[in-house]
C-alpha cells in the first residue's frame, strides 16, 4: 500500500512536469511576440527577414508540440487506461489560466498574480489529481 502511494506520487509530479511542459511549448507558439512585431515594421530587411524565419520555426513548434500532445495522450493510454489520460487532460487544463497570465505579462508567476476564485478552483484541481491518479493507476 505504502509503495503504491509512493508510487502515484511520484508518477503525478512526472504527469505534472510532462503535461505542463507540453503545454507550454504549445499554448506559447500560438501568441506573438509583441516586440518581435513592433521590431518587424520598424526595422531593416534583414531584421524582417530574421522574424519571418522565427515566425515560421514558431508554427513548426506547435505542430511538433500538438503531434507530440497527441502521441503523450496515446501513450498514457496504450499503457494505463483512460483516466490516467484524463488526469493529464486535466493537469494540462488547470495550467492554462497561469500560463496566459504569463504570456500576458511577461513574467513567471510571482505574488503579484491574481489570487481569485479561479486561482482557487485551479489550485484545488491540481493536487486534487492525486488521489484520483492513485485510483486509477490501482483500483480501476
Amino acid at each position: 500500500m505504502i509503495v503504491h502511494i509512493l508510487i502515484s506520487i511520484a508518477s503525478y509530479f512526472i504527469l505534472m512536469y510532462i503535461s505542463v511542459n507540453l503545454l507550454g511549448l504549445f499554448v506559447r507558439g500560438l501568441f506573438s511576440n509583441q516586440e518581435l512585431d513592433k521590431l518587424e515594421s520598424e526595422g531593416g530587411d534583414f531584421i524582417k527577414g530574421e522574424i519571418k524565419k522565427s515566425k515560421r520555426a514558431d508554427k513548426w513548434i506547435n505542430i511538433i508540440a500538438l503531434i507530440l500532445i497527441i502521441t503523450y495522450f496515446y501513450l498514457l493510454f496504450h499503457f494505463w487506461n483512460i483516466g490516467v489520460v484524463v488526469v493529464a487532460i486535466i493537469l494540462m487544463a488547470v495550467r492554462i489560466p497561469d500560463l496566459l497570465w504569463e504570456i500576458k505579462h511577461g513574467k513567471k508567476i510571482d505574488k503579484s498574480a491574481p489570487k481569485n476564485t479561479l486561482s482557487f478552483i485551479t489550485t484545488f484541481l491540481t493536487w486534487g489529481m492525486l488521489p484520483v491518479l492513485y485510483y486509477f493507476l490501482y483500483h480501476s
